[in-house]
């Protein structure tokens, strides 16, 4: 019998995936806080997944972001911000502040069904876009 991986083992496997995804749809644009041009990026997320678990694999909430921004630079924000309007434009902008308020008032638990079908995505989108 096959052991089943947890459902937090899960999460990262899909988090691997999908960052792996945001970093090739935004190679060849400057990071989203700096507006500079990076050969490395992490996938920076605006809303944090440790306080917006529910906006973790949104694609309009993660970004290809520089790694001194997104790891040691807390002032990232405000540019993530004023550059993630311009990027999706302020219908998108208003809908993705909608979801982290709902998700930050009910939290969200994930199922095992769920991760699949999102690691699943976005390992097809990822070998589509390579």
């Amino acid at each position: 019998m096959a052991k089943t991986k947890t459902l937090s083992k899960l999460k990262g496997d899909v988090q691997k995936v999908f960052n792996a995804y945001i970093r090739q749809r935004d190679e060849g644009k400057p990071c989203i806080s700096t507006g500079q041009y990076f050969e490395k990026k992490d996938c920076g997320h605006f809303f944090p997944a440790s306080t917006h678990d529910g906006l973790r694999f949104d694609e309009d909430n993660a970004h290809g972001e520089s790694i001194r921004a997104n790891r040691f630079d807390e002032g990232h924000l405000i540019g993530y911000r004023d550059n993630l309007l311009e990027r999706i434009g302020q219908e998108r902008f208003d809908a993705l502040y909608e979801r982290a308020a709902e998700y930050k008032k009910n939290g969200y638990k994930w199922s095992r069904w769920e991760l699949e079908e999102i690691k699943e995505k976005y390992k097809k989108l990822l070998k589509d876009v390579q």
